[in-house]
């Protein structure tokens, strides 16, 4: 979440530090310092699991907030089509580097949990927030229904590629792993090659992509050097990796201690920490009257889990000998179903009001509570 820049912040000799606020600067001390201490206490004093997950979690949510600011920065400096890469590269960094260490540690069913349980967060809960508070904040909001239905429109048919594994498992009598997995590798690069036309059409039609080519007030990023934005996406990358395998060891006893099923881990607290400080981006969007850049986020994120971070987590299981289809439970591909269709009913009028806001997120928490309910294949 990026510090508004109404007021230049009082400078400090360290670079980094400089051009923040004083909450910024606290903040970024704070995930810096949290970050380090959990890496020393998992390799040098091996505490408890339980609340080693809870201090990665801690420390990765502040991570993945530095992350927005340096490429909030680097998209500012190189203008909107470069910019608009890097945000689409870098959004769901942290979440893409915590499913790549949960699939290397042989937990394919948590990381497939993790790509619904992002797309299910956006639509519904990050949505239905920024349409709750916004609207309160702001009253009736307005925005692009034409341009809104289009981005929906492109969700759709990703996620028809996406599911389409799970309808030939469900509907083929030849259910090998060695077929599924062929027939799910075939699509990622279909997906991959989606992605990439989207790109393409987004940079060359801004006008039909929600927010259009503008960047919304207050969202550049601090006023760093290329050189300092660069330096800190990379230190904070680096972090997240480690932090990311401490945080997926972990796990098991996580769920082992509050007595909750790996599917519900895998589909709705992943997804939150990778994607928390997003989030929030989209919610302060929302109240400062900026509807149709918090529904680009939403929208956004979830296009690239389906079209970028599925397809690249299939390849991945390839090249470290960890397999990953996407045969997807009865259960997601329901949620996942529901959640487009209620965010298009929403769109459809080119306007939002608290009530729809508040709708969409207790219907997350209906599937919240089938998730925590859901004894399937992962217990």
């Amino acid at each position: 979440m990026t510090e508004p820049t109404a007021h230049r912040p009082s400078r400090s000799g360290i670079p980094v530090l400089g051009e923040l606020s004083t909450l910024a600067r606290v903040s970024l001390l704070i995930t810096l310092g949290l970050s380090l201490i959990t890496i020393v206490l998992d390799f040098g004093l091996h505490i408890d699991q339980t609340a080693l997950f809870v201090l990665s979690a801690a420390s990765i949510l502040g991570l993945a907030w530095v992350v927005g600011l340096s490429t909030e920065r680097l998209g500012s400096l190189t203008g909107p089509q470069i910019g608009g890469i890097l945000n689409a590269t870098f959004g769901n960094i942290a979440e893409l580097i915590i499913s790549f260490f949960a699939l290397q540690a042989g937990l394919q069913e948590v990381v497939k949990a993790s790509l619904t349980g992002s797309i299910i967060g956006n639509l519904l809960l990050v949505m239905g927030a920024a349409i709750f508070l916004g609207a309160v904040r702001n009253g009736t909001q307005h925005f692009s229904a034409k341009v809104a239905l289009g981005n929906i429109a492109l969700l759709v048919l990703a996620l028809i590629g996406l599911f389409v594994p799970a309808i030939f498992f469900y509907t083929t009598a030849d259910r090998t792993q060695g077929t599924i997995t062929e027939e799910s590798v075939l699509v990622a690069v279909v997906l991959l090659i989606g992605y990439g036309l989207s790109l393409v059409y987004q940079f060359t039609h801004p006008e039909a992509t929600l927010g259009g080519s503008g960047e919304p007030e207050g969202h550049a990023g601090p006023h760093w050097s290329p050189g300092v934005a660069i330096g800190v996406l990379i230190a904070a990358a680096a972090l997240l990796a480690v932090l990311s395998e401490i945080l997926v060891d972990s796990i098991e006893p996580f769920i082992d201690s509050f007595g909750l099923s790996a599917f519900f881990v895998g589909v709705v607290i992943i997804p939150t920490i990778g994607n928390l400080a997003e989030h929030l981006v989209a919610v302060q969007l929302a109240v400062k009257n900026k509807m149709e850049f918090a529904l680009a986020v939403s929208f956004g994120s979830s296009l690239q889990v389906a079209l970028f971070v599925a397809p690249v987590l299939v390849l991945l299981g390839l090249l470290i000998n960890q397999p990953m289809d996407l045969v997807f439970t009865p259960l997601e591909i329901a949620a996942v179903a529901a959640a487009v269709a209620i965010s298009a009913l929403i769109a459809i009028d080119g306007e939002s009001n608290w009530l729809e806001g508040a709708l969409l997120m207790l219907v997350y928490g209906i599937l919240a509570v089938s998730f925590y309910e859901f004894v399937g294949p992962l217990v």
